[in-house]
């Protein structure tokens, strides 16, 4: 875990703080986009039509507790990161997006993260077009 919180945070705007129910919680504009349960486990809101596609795919499952939310549940199985990094960075980009969307309808600046080129980001996970689709509009 040491690995994705040192990546994560290093992330424009993202703060790391203690999560309510134990392990830490990742916020970007003040929204929680993912907390970590230890080496165990990171849960994720999403909508449900980004959870839908990445379920689908095979990415990360429906969250433990609450399986028809938004939100999903990726089980670390001894160590693979990678795969509980991409997610976050979906989470992280899909949140961001919602925040510039919102900012540039109210004229607002975001700061650091008005740098962040939500679009070249998603290309470079490499989404699949269903991926692509639940995102919805992508800021630049």
């Amino acid at each position: 875990m040491t690995d994705i919180v040192t990546t994560v945070s290093s992330w424009p705007g993202v703060s790391v703080a203690p999560h309510r129910f134990g392990g830490r919680e990742f916020t970007v504009g003040g929204r929680e986009f993912g907390h970590d349960h230890g080496t165990r486990q990171v849960d994720l809101p999403l909508t449900k039509r980004v959870r839908d596609v990445l379920v689908a795919e095979g990415a990360t499952d429906s969250h433990h507790l609450f399986p028809e939310s938004g939100w999903v549940s990726y089980y670390l199985d001894g160590g693979s990161e990678s795969g509980a990094l991409r997610l976050l960075r979906i989470a992280y980009l899909h949140h961001v997006a919602s925040l510039k969307r919102r900012a540039t309808k109210r004229g607002e600046s975001l700061g650091p993260l008005d740098a962040v080129d939500v679009a070249a980001e998603l290309d470079a996970l490499d989404p699949s077009d269903d991926l692509r689709d639940a995102f919805g509009p992508v800021p630049a």
